[in-house]
Protein backbone atom coordinates (compact mmCIF):
# COMPACT_ATOMS: atom_id res chain seq x y z
CA UNK A 1 0.00 0.00 0.00
CA UNK A 2 0.97 3.44 -0.48
CA UNK A 3 1.79 5.67 2.16
CA UNK A 4 -1.09 7.88 1.37
CA UNK A 5 -2.85 4.42 1.83
CA UNK A 6 -1.29 3.87 5.11
CA UNK A 7 -2.31 7.11 6.39
CA UNK A 8 -6.00 9.06 7.82
CA UNK A 9 -7.24 11.19 5.43
CA UNK A 10 -6.20 14.98 5.68
CA UNK A 11 -8.35 17.11 7.44
CA UNK A 12 -9.82 13.74 9.03
CA UNK A 13 -10.66 13.23 13.01
CA UNK A 14 -8.02 10.21 12.61
CA UNK A 15 -5.56 12.25 10.80
CA UNK A 16 -6.31 14.65 14.04
CA UNK A 17 -5.68 12.09 16.60
CA UNK A 18 -2.49 10.96 14.57
CA UNK A 19 -1.13 14.18 15.08
CA UNK A 20 -1.84 14.37 18.60
CA UNK A 21 -0.16 11.12 19.14
CA UNK A 22 3.00 12.32 17.60
CA UNK A 23 3.15 15.75 19.38
CA UNK A 24 2.70 13.87 22.60
CA UNK A 25 4.97 11.29 22.04
CA UNK A 26 7.96 13.08 20.54
CA UNK A 27 9.49 14.21 23.26
CA UNK A 28 8.76 10.85 24.96
CA UNK A 29 9.27 7.89 22.91
CA UNK A 30 9.67 5.52 25.36
CA UNK A 31 6.00 5.35 26.62
CA UNK A 32 4.58 5.02 22.85
CA UNK A 33 5.77 1.75 23.55
CA UNK A 34 3.16 1.27 26.00
CA UNK A 35 0.26 2.51 23.59
CA UNK A 36 1.48 0.34 20.64
CA UNK A 37 1.68 -2.92 23.15
CA UNK A 38 -2.05 -1.73 24.19
CA UNK A 39 -3.01 -0.83 20.30
CA UNK A 40 -1.22 -4.43 18.99
CA UNK A 41 -3.26 -6.43 21.37
CA UNK A 42 -6.46 -4.91 20.54
CA UNK A 43 -5.84 -5.27 16.66
CA UNK A 44 -5.03 -9.15 17.65
CA UNK A 45 -8.22 -8.90 19.79
CA UNK A 46 -10.34 -7.17 16.85
CA UNK A 47 -9.52 -10.36 14.15
CA UNK A 48 -10.31 -12.70 17.19
CA UNK A 49 -7.18 -13.51 18.23
CA UNK A 50 -6.74 -14.53 22.26
CA UNK A 51 -4.02 -12.48 23.00
CA UNK A 52 -2.26 -11.93 26.46
CA UNK A 53 -0.16 -8.47 26.26
CA UNK A 54 3.03 -9.29 28.48
CA UNK A 55 5.79 -6.65 28.48
CA UNK A 56 7.71 -3.72 27.49
CA UNK A 57 11.68 -4.51 27.58
CA UNK A 58 14.14 -2.15 28.83
CA UNK A 59 14.60 0.98 26.59
CA UNK A 60 18.43 0.67 25.51
CA UNK A 61 19.70 -2.71 24.99
CA UNK A 62 15.86 -4.10 23.46
CA UNK A 63 17.63 -5.70 20.24
CA UNK A 64 14.59 -4.27 18.11
CA UNK A 65 12.01 -5.78 20.72
CA UNK A 66 10.09 -3.22 22.47
CA UNK A 67 7.56 -5.45 24.12
CA UNK A 68 6.25 -8.75 23.93
CA UNK A 69 3.23 -10.95 24.19
CA UNK A 70 1.35 -14.40 23.18
CA UNK A 71 -1.41 -15.54 21.12
CA UNK A 72 -2.89 -18.64 22.71
CA UNK A 73 -3.98 -20.33 19.10
CA UNK A 74 -6.68 -23.14 19.22
CA UNK A 75 -9.79 -23.96 21.39
CA UNK A 76 -9.49 -23.23 25.26
CA UNK A 77 -9.01 -26.91 25.95
CA UNK A 78 -6.71 -27.54 22.86
CA UNK A 79 -4.18 -24.46 22.58
CA UNK A 80 -0.28 -23.41 22.26
CA UNK A 81 0.76 -20.31 22.70
CA UNK A 82 2.80 -17.78 20.05
CA UNK A 83 5.38 -15.30 21.21
CA UNK A 84 4.92 -12.28 19.52
CA UNK A 85 7.65 -9.48 19.56
CA UNK A 86 6.78 -5.83 18.63
CA UNK A 87 8.71 -2.93 17.54
CA UNK A 88 7.28 0.46 18.17
CA UNK A 89 8.62 3.33 16.20
CA UNK A 90 7.10 7.14 16.64
CA UNK A 91 7.95 8.92 14.06
CA UNK A 92 6.86 12.29 12.04
CA UNK A 93 3.41 10.67 10.46
CA UNK A 94 4.65 12.05 6.93
CA UNK A 95 7.91 9.91 7.22
CA UNK A 96 8.68 6.13 6.83
CA UNK A 97 9.97 2.80 8.13
CA UNK A 98 12.78 1.46 6.02
CA UNK A 99 13.04 -2.71 5.27
CA UNK A 100 16.36 -2.34 7.41
CA UNK A 101 13.95 -1.32 10.81
CA UNK A 102 11.72 -3.74 10.03
CA UNK A 103 14.90 -6.37 9.53
CA UNK A 104 15.84 -5.67 13.31
CA UNK A 105 12.35 -7.26 14.76
CA UNK A 106 12.88 -9.59 11.92
CA UNK A 107 16.18 -10.88 13.38
CA UNK A 108 14.97 -12.00 16.43
CA UNK A 109 11.90 -14.03 15.96
CA UNK A 110 11.86 -17.85 16.26
CA UNK A 111 10.44 -20.69 14.59
CA UNK A 112 6.87 -20.21 15.19
CA UNK A 113 7.10 -16.63 16.55
CA UNK A 114 5.70 -13.69 14.81
CA UNK A 115 6.40 -9.95 14.72
CA UNK A 116 4.39 -6.98 15.16
CA UNK A 117 5.39 -3.33 14.59
CA UNK A 118 3.35 -0.20 15.25
CA UNK A 119 4.41 2.95 13.63
CA UNK A 120 2.67 6.86 13.60
CA UNK A 121 4.30 6.53 9.88
CA UNK A 122 3.97 4.52 7.11
CA UNK A 123 5.82 1.44 6.00
CA UNK A 124 7.99 2.05 2.70
CA UNK A 125 7.48 0.18 -0.69
CA UNK A 126 10.57 -1.90 -0.16
CA UNK A 127 10.00 -2.89 3.19
CA UNK A 128 5.97 -3.90 2.42
CA UNK A 129 7.47 -5.90 -0.81
CA UNK A 130 10.96 -7.53 1.48
CA UNK A 131 8.25 -8.97 4.02
CA UNK A 132 5.70 -10.44 1.36
CA UNK A 133 8.71 -11.82 -0.76
CA UNK A 134 10.41 -13.21 2.28
CA UNK A 135 7.66 -14.66 3.87
CA UNK A 136 8.02 -12.69 7.30
CA UNK A 137 5.24 -13.23 9.99
CA UNK A 138 5.31 -9.72 10.46
CA UNK A 139 2.22 -7.62 11.45
CA UNK A 140 2.45 -3.91 10.02
CA UNK A 141 0.52 -1.29 12.09
CA UNK A 142 0.44 2.06 10.04
CA UNK A 143 -0.35 5.45 11.08
CA UNK A 144 -3.79 5.09 9.49
CA UNK A 145 -4.28 1.77 11.92
CA UNK A 146 -3.17 3.39 14.85
CA UNK A 147 -5.32 6.47 14.59
CA UNK A 148 -8.61 4.42 14.33
CA UNK A 149 -7.69 1.79 17.08
CA UNK A 150 -6.45 4.68 19.76
CA UNK A 151 -9.94 6.57 18.76
CA UNK A 152 -11.61 3.46 19.15
CA UNK A 153 -10.46 2.39 22.34
CA UNK A 154 -10.58 5.91 23.70
CA UNK A 155 -14.43 6.14 23.01
CA UNK A 156 -14.91 2.60 24.51
CA UNK A 157 -12.71 2.95 27.49
CA UNK A 158 -11.67 6.31 28.31
CA UNK A 159 -15.19 8.34 27.73
CA UNK A 160 -14.00 9.81 24.73
CA UNK A 161 -10.79 11.34 26.56
CA UNK A 162 -7.79 10.76 24.59
CA UNK A 163 -5.68 12.71 27.31
CA UNK A 164 -6.62 10.30 29.72
CA UNK A 165 -5.65 7.47 27.39
CA UNK A 166 -2.13 9.12 26.68
CA UNK A 167 -1.34 10.05 30.41
CA UNK A 168 -1.93 6.63 31.62
CA UNK A 169 0.69 5.16 28.80
CA UNK A 170 3.00 8.07 30.40
CA UNK A 171 2.08 6.75 34.24
CA UNK A 172 1.74 2.92 33.73
CA UNK A 173 5.44 3.17 31.80
CA UNK A 174 7.90 2.29 34.32
CA UNK A 175 5.50 -0.41 35.87
CA UNK A 176 5.39 -1.70 32.52
CA UNK A 177 9.04 -2.51 32.27
CA UNK A 178 10.37 -5.89 32.67
CA UNK A 179 13.74 -7.52 32.05
CA UNK A 180 12.92 -11.01 31.07
CA UNK A 181 13.31 -13.32 28.09
CA UNK A 182 10.64 -13.15 25.56
CA UNK A 183 9.99 -17.11 25.89
CA UNK A 184 8.68 -16.52 29.53
CA UNK A 185 5.89 -14.84 28.41
CA UNK A 186 4.10 -18.62 28.03
CA UNK A 187 4.03 -18.90 31.18
CA UNK A 188 1.61 -15.90 32.52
Amino acid sequence: RSSKEQQPASGSLDAAFLQSLYEFYDGRKHAFELLASRVAAEVFRESGARYKEGWLSRSSGDGGVDFVGRIDMGSLKASTPVIVLGQAKCIQPTTSISPEQVARVVARLRRGWIGVYVTTGSFSRQAQVEIIDDQYPVVLISGGTLATTVRRMVEANYGGDLEALLTSTVDEYSAAVTHRRPEEVISI
